[in-house]
């Protein structure tokens, strides 16, 4: 019996399996900001460009599993295609250096708390998203698909700026009066995780 017992932690870590995230081609991580006002209808897209990240996978009991994601928060690209090309940078500068402070907190991060299946290959992840030294609860919707190279993962979730702290630059574009954002974002993802 006692031999039982032994084995069992070797029996849980075998069925565990450790993968890592990181750029590469075809993974995306984004950050949605919806416009309001004379924009309505509108949003910037932020591409990020720099991050990691790890995922503890178990096949048999996903409640098991664990993933952290940390982002470079100064490493955003504005994507828009509704403004003009020469207004990208300074949309990329005041959301990098006023809506997110890179230089005081350089870091986006989110760790898992549960898991848990919602069918064969969805899953409802919610964690600890800290952006600007706050940390809230949030939930993610993901789909997982098994591939030769790692596991795809892809997905969503909405959070609100102002649990964050977070508010529009101020004189991007215009005067805030004229031209607003909505409290609320969108975080996407398309990740393939490796296990080297």
């Amino acid at each position: 019996m006692r031999a039982l017992f032994l084995l069992l932690p070797w029996a849980v870590a075998a069925q565990t399996a450790t993968y890592n995230i990181r750029p590469m081609q075809g993974n995306r991580f984004a950050l949605e900001v919806f416009k309001s006002k004379l924009w309505e209808g509108r949003r910037h897209t932020f591409l990020f460009d720099r991050f990691s990240g790890s995922l503890a996978f178990d096949r048999e009991r996903p409640e098991r599993s664990s993933v952290r994601f940390v982002v470079e928060s100064a490493s955003a690209r504005c994507v828009d295609d509704w403004v003009k090309p020469d207004q990208l940078k300074d949309i990329e500068r005041a959301a990098v250096r006023e809506t997110m402070a890179a230089a005081a907190y350089p870091e986006i991060i989110f760790q898992s708390t549960t898991i848990t299946m919602e069918s064969p290959d969805r899953y409802g992840v919610r964690g600890l998203l800290t952006i600007r030294g706050q940390a809230k609860a949030v939930m993610l919707t993901l789909r997982a698909e098994i591939r030769e190279e790692g596991i795809w993962i892809e997905g969503s979730g909405r959070v609100r700026l102002s649990d964050f702290g977070l508010k529009s630059p101020r004189g991007v574009l215009g005067v805030r009066l004229v031209i607003g954002t909505k409290d609320e974002m969108n975080v996407l993802f398309g990740l393939l995780a490796t296990s080297r």
